[in-house]
């Protein structure tokens, strides 16, 4: 090692090296400069024992020589010195092309399938097989092709452009305008929307006006007019208590959507006896809702004010929650007479008071509650609330239950994420027996029998009518019950008749 760093430091050693690392550096054609001598090709074997070299250059250890010069080969004439291919460039990669996601919302429709389309063309031709259809012929093209129910035909028959009778070309130009690329919900809503974005009460009128004077299950309400506008008037109220979601008095085309309405109105062209479509359209529904607000209503010009509202069910419900309702925090009012409620607010009370599982009613009676209307009830607020149940219980001489296990009892059975806070999202997830909570604190008469309660007797009704709701239970009770007055009554008045004549 010592002997190699004095070498590489020798002065004739730096200049080689340099001299080396020049020749390196120059392109390989340029044929005409001798090489180096240390790279000059031998054409015989070389005398190992005693190498030429240039009196410049340090001699080189034997080993290294014999590595450098022991096994070359002949050097390649410089004609045979290919140089080394220039680098091909790399082809540009074709751009990235982002996944192309297909159309799915269309505004106006979704696209018409060719092959319904056709099959919706052999069937109106079939069905248009006469020059023109009357309104009782054009019923199989409402439901057949337009899949709407049979019930409403005479409406569409107008709407299209028929008068006594409709020919082929006036429903084609309807049908490829508003029809044919649409759901039948969407066909009911425009149909009844006239150009506007939304359905209000007016709409319903020409729908309730055809079931009325055709439906088989209403023809005996034809002989008491103001009936049958009664029963208009309260079908309608139904539809908006059930779809309206927001209470604007406007239902939307996704509204109406989410709700059953369309296949309700299917059952009236098949169902003869109307009671047994529960939903929106059972006559008896119609009689308990309006026979409770007549009872109410005392001098009958179709208000009640507050008293005569606290009289309902006995004067079940507290004060203060009657408070709450005509200060009109739960729902404002329609009625155009401060201070007072008409027949459509009443049968909004009375379908959340009456069925305490829907998202309508206890979206009601929370806010009833909620005085601070904070989203939140607290314990506090129940207390409020459950003071004036606690002194009529003591002057009715029931049994008191203490607040404090109230309390208990409903933090037990809806489990809120906070204790003795509740929020709407509690109830909602328990529907089938929050009613019970809002009982405990505004009804009297419910509260009671909840306490009394028989277990297996309520099992017995759940069992009777399995698919009922509240709401059709209590109607059910109550219509039976308001027949059987009225029957009583009839008999009545027959008995005091034969005793009038008999005297005479």
């Amino acid at each position: 090692e010592v002997n190699f760093l004095k070498w590489l430091t020798n002065p004739n050693t730096t200049q080689l090296i340099q001299k080396l690392i020049a020749e390196t550096k120059k392109p390989v054609s340029q044929a005409s400069t001798p090489p180096s001598p240390v790279f000059q090709p031998r054409t015989s074997t070389p005398q190992v024992s005693s190498p030429k070299r240039s009196s410049l250059t340090p001699p080189l250890s034997p080993t290294a020589y014999e590595k450098f010069s022991g096994s070359q080969s002949q050097s390649l004439p410089p004609e045979a010195i290919v140089a080394p291919a220039k680098p091909q460039p790399t082809p540009a990669s074709p751009p990235l092309t982002k996944p192309v996601i297909p159309q799915f919302y269309f505004p106006q429709g979704n696209p018409v399938d060719p092959q319904l389309a056709e099959k919706n063309s052999k069937l109106i031709s079939q069905l248009f097989s006469k020059e023109s259809l009357r309104v009782n012929e054009f019923e199989r093209v409402c439901a057949e092709v337009c899949e709407l129910p049979r019930i409403i035909a005479p409406l569409l028959f107008a709407e299209v452009g028929g008068k006594e009778t409709l020919n082929k070309q006036q429903f084609l130009k309807y049908w490829r305008e508003h029809f044919e690329n649409k759901t039948p919900v969407h066909r009911l809503f425009n149909l009844l929307r006239k150009r506007k974005n939304w359905l209000e009460r007016e709409d319903f009128k020409p729908v309730l006006r055809i079931l009325l004077e055709n439906h088989p299950g209403l023809d005996f309400l034809k002989a008491t007019p103001e009936f049958q506008d009664r029963y208009a008037d309260t079908v309608i109220e139904r539809i908006f208590y059930m779809i309206d979601s927001s209470d604007t008095g406007k239902i939307t085309l996704r509204e109406l959507k989410r709700s059953n309405l369309l296949d309700t109105m299917f059952s009236l062209d098949e169902e003869e006896d109307i009671n047994k479509i529960r939903d929106y359209f059972s006559y008896e529904h119609f009689y308990v809702l309006y026979c409770r607000f007549w009872e109410l209503d005392t001098d009958h010009d179709f208000f009640i004010d507050k008293e005569d509202f606290s009289r309902y069910e006995g004067h079940t419900l507290s004060r203060k929650a009657i408070d709450r309702i005509f200060e009109q925090v739960p729902r404002k009012f329609n009625s155009e007479v401060p201070g007072k409620v008409n027949y459509e607010d009443f049968i909004w009370f009375m379908l959340s008071e009456e069925d305490k599982t829907t998202k309508r009613s206890l979206e009601y009676w929370f806010k009833v509650i909620d005085l601070d209307d904070n989203g939140i009830i607290t314990a506090y607020e129940m207390e409020y609330f459950y003071e004036e149940q606690l002194h009529r219980l003591e002057y009715l001489n029931q049994e008191v239950v203490p607040f404090k296990d109230v309390l208990c009892q409903m933090a037990d059975m809806l489990n809120p994420q906070t204790e003795n806070q509740f929020v709407l999202e509690d109830f909602l997830r328990q529907k089938s027996i929050s009613g019970v909570f809002f009982n405990c604190l505004v009804n009297l008469n419910k509260f009671i029998n909840y306490e009394q309660r028989d277990p297996f007797s309520i099992k017995h009704e759940q069992n009777e009518n399995p698919d009922f709701s509240e709401w059709d239970r209590f109607a059910l009770a109550e219509y039976v019950r308001l027949a059987m007055e009225e029957e009583n009554a009839e008999n009545s008045e027959v008995l005091d008749d034969v005793w009038s004549d008999n005297e005479s």
